[in-house]
């Protein structure tokens, strides 16, 4: 498989799962005391975020070439 289709895939993924959960929410809403209503939809975002971060990384692979040498940061 090549890298844009599982990206592609990632990103369909990502969509579908957002949709899912916005729907869920709302039907929820009404069982769901509003403290865990904040956490949940906390949750909801890092599990969105780090699917965007995965999807990312495997877009704009690196290379053993394309690897940084790690710099000195001087802090006064």
């Amino acid at each position: 498989m090549e890298r844009e289709d599982v990206a592609r895939i990632g990103e369909w993924a990502a969509r579908r799962l957002g949709e899912a959960v916005v729907k869920a929410a709302g039907e929820l809403g009404e069982l769901v005391p509003p403290e865990s209503r904040a956490h949940l939809l906390k949750a909801q975002h890092e599990v969105l975020l780090a699917a965007a971060a995965a999807i990312e990384h495997r877009r704009h692979p690196k290379g053993p070439k394309s690897r940084r040498r790690a710099r000195k940061i001087v802090l006064d």
